[in-house]
């Protein structure tokens, strides 16, 4: 067995053999599910789950309840580029924006570093998997040969599936100094032997246009001309196809990258789109199985296996990456059905919480936690005035926002503060809880803009208390720069 060694391999693989302290997770938000009967057909004792934190101690976490549970872990970690990938904050209605970082893939301690990394993490992967589950990381030619003999290492090298190449068009290719680079690499192992793969008609690629030009149908279904002879005479029959397309080969190039005009376009810089991990999920899992992305961005994995009815545990550790997760799931039944990508999926999505990683006294956020270091905002600042008009009749509530300002204006940068017209070009979400119990927020209302829909509601719909008594009315904002501000109220009904 070939195995690839560093600098600080022994030493750091034993810290961590020794094992570390779990994390307590903290429930930030909760979403209920908005469709009853599917509450009432499931698990009663599930919800997906959404982390916000740093991934290897949320995957230590997660091994108390969910080792050898997952079927499927995706990732698409860093490639080592050196390089900082960005994600695009919109502002208001008007196409203004600007740009924040989405993660730094610089190592200081070069590759040896990144290997640590990428290393202690696909370990614990391993132990979170299902007897019978898959894993595939994402990567591109920067360090993908290094992590096939990580991944036979970790995995086994008999446990090796595919090298499968996703191969698309350059966008962009300007150099005349190597051959144009235009594919990425994932590298797909199963856990054992005896592992989940589908024959799923929804995987298989399209035929060639050569194939398709020679398709025919009838009222039997699909066919085409079957060529031969006999006796010197020419004949042809019918052979008709049980599938409209092939099985998929290890080159795909019948996905296409994300562009701007897409409906799934999220802003993000490095997002997958939602096709090609439909073909992983299908192939690789069952319904109902759990499906875990544990660099999760802007939310792929987790759109298409809550769409393909998969249970989904998603974290990263950019909160901005979490709230366009957050509104991306929110937001589904607005998005492109999986099954029949020309529609809309028009479902509504299941339960989730939203969770933090970290022990009860640490989970103070500061605005530090929050915001890019690109605007050095200093670690202590006013909290966000939130000014709101309640308007209470016959125990039906409206809320209204009317005024929020922030008091940092002075250390973000001046062409970013130019384009903000008006209080609401702050505001990227709000929601309302009628009875807010600390620390769990219900997201019981909310209006929120996303990078198709650009219109915030200011005002919320009419919600009617059906017994009397005292409740906390709170409303939640969170604004472009990630700031989240909750303000209570107490409301009376008799």
């Amino acid at each position: 067995m070939v195995n690839l060694k560093w600098d600080g391999k022994k030493k750091r693989t034993e810290i961590f053999t020794r094992g570390e302290k779990s994390q307590n997770f903290q429930v930030l938000d909760d979403y209920p599910d908005i469709d009853s009967e599917y509450r009432l057909s499931q698990e009663r004792d599930w919800q997906n789950l959404l982390i916000w934190g740093e991934n290897k101690s949320i995957m230590s976490s997660l091994l108390e309840k969910y080792e050898n549970k997952i079927s499927l872990i995706y990732i698409d970690p860093p490639f080592a580029t050196g390089g900082n990938f960005y994600f695009k904050i919109q502002i208001g209605e008007k196409g203004e924006y600007f740009e924040e970082t989405a993660y730094k893939d610089k190592w200081k301690e070069g590759l040896d570093s990144y290997l640590d990394f990428l290393y202690e993490r696909l370990l614990l992967m391993k132990k979170l998997l299902k007897n019978d589950g898959s894993i595939y990381v994402h990567l591109d030619w920067h360090i993908s040969h290094y992590i096939k003999l990580l991944m036979d290492e970790i995995f086994g090298y008999k446990n090796f599936r595919n090298e499968i190449i996703w191969a698309y068009p350059a966008a962009s290719a300007k150099t005349r100094r190597f051959f144009i680079r235009s594919y990425d690499t994932l590298l797909f192992y199963s856990k054992s032997n005896d592992y989940t793969f589908n024959n799923n008609p929804q995987i298989y690629m399209e035929y060639s246009n050569r194939v398709k030009n020679a398709l025919k149908r009838d009222d039997k279904g699909v066919f085409y001309y079957r060529g031969g002879s006999h006796d010197g005479k020419k004949l042809s029959r019918k052979v008709y196809v049980e599938k409209e397309g092939i099985f998929p080969r290890d080159v795909w190039n019948d996905v296409p990258y994300i562009r701007a005009n897409t409906l799934e376009y999220q802003g993000f810089s490095t997002q997958k789109p939602e096709r090609l991990l439909k073909r992983i999920i299908l192939a690789s899992t069952n319904e109902k199985d759990l499906v875990a992305d544990f660099f999760c961005g802007s939310g792929t994995t987790l759109a298409v296996a809550e769409k393909l009815g998969r249970r989904w545990i998603g974290c990263d550790s950019n909160k901005l990456a979490i709230n366009i997760a957050k509104k991306r799931i929110l937001d589904i039944s607005n998005s492109n059905s999986i099954i029949d990508w020309k529609n809309l999926y028009n479902k509504n999505p299941h339960s989730f919480k939203l969770l933090k990683s970290g022990n009860q006294d640490q989970l103070t956020t500061s605005t530090k936690d929050l915001l890019d270091t690109n605007y050095k905002i200093a670690d202590q600042v006013k909290t966000p005035k939130l000014e709101v008009l309640i308007n209470n009749q016959e125990n039906e509530v409206i809320v209204e926002l009317t005024n929020y300002n922030i008091s940092f204006t002075n250390q973000i940068p001046e062409d970013v503060i130019k384009k903000i017209e008006s209080f609401s070009d702050l505001i990227d979400y709000w929601a309302i809880d009628y009875n807010y119990r600390r620390p769990v927020f219900n997201n019981m209302w909310v209006s929120f803009r996303t990078p198709k829909k650009r219109k915030l509601s200011l005002k919320s719909e009419p919600y009617l208390y059906r017994t009397p008594g005292k409740f906390d009315l709170s409303v939640k904002i969170i604004d472009i720069f990630g700031i989240e501000t909750i303000k209570k109220f107490e409301i009376k009904i008799v």
